[in-house]
């Protein structure tokens, strides 16, 4: 028995102790009778606690850190970017389309060929209808020389929606959204014409056209030598301007 216990306390000796995070934890044994057997519970137990107090920490820090985002309109230019307050029609670049002065003129397109672009004339012609706000709508699709303007006044091949405002550009459908979005769009368009009244025009039903009554929309005319010629009341769409709202 004496030579069976003394093999078994040698072969406990070159049992490897354990390390972890510094400290030595003693392997269990039943000789050993100073070993607590709630030991290991307690520093795993406290290591808990230590960790999860450590992300409550790093949770309270990152709560008590105040976020501040400013939204912006993109695409806009720097004199508006620097601006705290909100802009006034003179921060904006001067540009004036023909007879837009003292008028709002919106251009726009009637092709749903790109659905982008269909859609954002949509949305800026939504807003300004919900603000009841006068303004000439020029379909770039129906009129040539509304296409001819456009690319004139802001000097290159760009694509509608365009918002012009008593002779100061506006922008496109980004910024007039990131206007509408921060409050500003409705304090510029203070002092401006609002629309009276709903009613349609019973000439052209609000498009601004119609077909044209010489040549029946088909821009040519029959002569008495049995040969067409161009009409020249209409444009390339066999359309007139609508004499009641135009």
């Amino acid at each position: 028995m004496k030579g069976m216990r003394g093999n078994f306390l040698t072969k406990l000796k070159l049992i490897p102790t354990k390390t972890k995070q510094g400290l030595i934890l003693i392997q269990k044994s039943p000789t050993s009778p100073f070993f607590d057997d709630h030991k290991e519970n307690n520093l795993s137990g406290s290591e808990n606690n230590d960790e999860k107090q450590h992300f409550e920490e790093q949770e309270f820090n990152f709560k008590a850190t105040p976020t501040t985002t400013i939204k912006s309109p993109s695409n806009t230019s720097p004199k508006v970017s620097c601006i705290k307050e909100f802009p006034s029609l003179n921060d904006f670049e001067e540009k004036c389309p023909p007879g837009g002065t003292k008028s709002i003129i919106l251009y726009t397109t009637s092709l749903r060929g790109i659905r982008k672009t269909f859609q954002d004339c949509n949305t800026i012609r939504f807003l300004l209808r919900n603000l009841r706000i006068l303004y000439h709508e020029r379909d770039v699709s129906l009129h040539l020389e509304y296409r001819e303007e456009l690319w004139n006044v802001l000097g290159g091949k760009v694509i509608p929606p365009k918002l012009f405002i008593k002779g100061r550009y506006i922008g496109g459908a980004d910024e007039v959204i990131g206007l509408h979005e921060m409050g500003w769009l409705g304090k510029i368009l203070e002092g401006t014409p609002n629309v009276t009244s709903d009613c349609v025009c019973i000439g052209c039903a609000n498009m601004g056209f119609t077909i044209c009554s010489t040549c029946c929309g088909s821009c040519k005319i029959f002569t008495n030598n049995e040969c067409f010629l161009r009409c020249h009341e209409c444009n390339e769409n066999g359309l007139v301007k609508c004499h009641i709202c135009c």
